[in-house]
């Protein structure tokens, strides 16, 4: 079984999280739990014992609840020691967690368009599919090239890694657009594998590889 949290609040969930839970469960080929940030905690990840957490994306503002300050959720994600990885939002959460510095990408430059003026206008977004570039070599990106193509659908990034992470892609407007733990099997990525789009296979690829990576762990403890 694997963990599917939601970080967003429900009124931002928009009837995708099916979706979701459907993509991960078919890149997994298990069954997959969907679960709430503040049902989440350490005890029920030991009880659970998925072999794989995943950390949803989000369109809230942090300031707008309390996700940055559920202690009971940040004890899992930093007590956990199974692998777990963290879409566009979750990537965000699970940095700040470990130390990370989070803040919008910037306001919009002169003459620069908005690719979503409804939400926060007059700041940068990535709203689309972008090209990202990888700087570190890693197994999260086994078989794919050195330029992959992914949706992404933020305003915000981490602007500071913490001490123990390793950059692993960056884009353009965006440095931390990927990045793992240097001691345990903890990924984020700022752009959304689990969102699949036609004609662009590389985010599934990322996602299966993360399933890998998490299985040949899951087999290695037996």
């Amino acid at each position: 079984m694997i963990l599917y949290i939601l970080t967003d609040i429900p009124e931002k969930e928009a009837g995708g999280n099916n979706y979701v839970r459907l993509a991960l469960q078919a890149a997994s080929g298990d069954l997959c739990l969907v679960a709430r940030y503040n049902q989440v905690s350490l005890a029920l990840l030991e009880e659970l014992r998925p072999w794989a957490v995943c950390h949803s994306g989000g369109g809230a503002s942090y300031d707008t609840y309390d996700i940055l300050r559920c202690e009971t959720y940040r004890a899992a994600v930093l007590g956990w020691r199974g692998p777990q990885i963290g879409f566009c939002g979750g990537h965000q959460l699970l940095a700040a967690f470990h130390g990370g510095v989070l803040d919008h990408m910037g306001p919009l430059r002169e003459g620069e368009a908005d690719h979503n003026p409804d939400y926060h206008p007059g700041l940068y977004k990535e709203w689309g599919v972008y090209p990202v570039r990888m700087v570190t070599p890693d197994p999260l990106f086994d078989g794919l090239g050195e330029v992959i193509h992914v949706p992404e659908y933020h305003m915000d990034e981490v602007k500071e890694l913490p001490a123990d992470f390793i950059l692993l892609a960056s884009s353009a407007r965006c440095r931390v657009q990927a990045y793992r733990h240097r001691d345990k099997p903890l990924y984020g990525t700022q752009f959304h594998p689990e969102k699949l789009v036609e004609g662009y296979p590389d985010g599934k690829r990322v996602l299966e590889n993360f399933f890998a990576i998490a299985r040949g762990l899951a087999a290695a403890e037996g």
